[in-house]
Formats: structure tokens, sequence, C-alpha cells
């Protein structure tokens, strides 16, 4: 079964990096990972590739109001704040555990664990 993007309905594209297999929009150019792919990507160097969506077009996506169903299952997913150096809303899956970014957001979330002191980290967190 072909899956379709949650946000703009478009179809995906798999997009495959270091050996792992990403569903990439071909509209939005957000990114739909499976369990524990996000987990394995965010620490291999140069992955951030993946995420070539405007993400511009990411910000206006990601405030959508509604409700928005796995790609995968068709669950409602629910929304998460990651709260390190970049907020990051995103949407995860209860049910199959798997993880919806909005374009631009990946660089971000990756970005979200490279090493830093515990004092940069706090700064980060009140910068404007």
């Amino acid at each position: 079964m072909a899956l379709s993007c949650p946000k703009c309905g478009d179809r995906f594209e798999v997009v495959v990096f270091a050996e792992i297999e990403v569903d990439r929009c071909i509209g939005c150019g957000g990114l739909w990972f499976d369990c524990e792919e996000v987990e394995h990507l965010k620490l291999a160097a140069g992955s951030e590739a993946i995420d070539v969506g405007d993400p511009q077009c990411g910000r206006q996506l990601d405030r959508l109001a509604s409700a928005v169903a796995c790609p995968r299952c068709g669950d409602a997913m629910t929304r998460m704040l990651d709260m390190d150096a970049h907020a990051i809303w995103y949407e995860r899956c209860c049910v199959c555990c798997g993880i919806w970014l909005d374009a631009g957001e990946f660089v971000k979330f990756k970005d979200n664990f490279l090493p830093q002191s515990a004092i940069a980290r706090i700064r980060n967190w009140f910068r404007p």
C-alpha cells in the first residue's frame, strides 16, 4: 500500500541514507520515519542531507490545528514538543511509533543532539 503525506496528501518517495529507508513527501518535503529510524539517522554524519524541503513550507504546515493521521496505520498522531536548542513541534504515532517531521525540522532535530555543555543548552533555551 502506498503511503501518502499526513499534511498535504501528496505521495512519498523513498530516500535511503546509511541503508535506512525514509519516506519523503514529494509535495511538502516532510519526512516520515518508521519506528527507531530517526534515532539512528540523527547520529549519522551527513544525514541532514535528506531534509531538502522548504523550511517555510514546513512552518506553515506545522501550524495545522487539526488532528494528523499516521500515514502507516491511520491512527491519530500525538503532537510532541522537543524543547532542546531548537523548539520543534512534531507528530508521533503511539501505535506504530513512527515520527513525522515537517520540512526543515530534521535538521533542527538532529542539531538538538549535538554534544553541548549543559550551560550552552540552557542559554539556547532562553535566546530570542
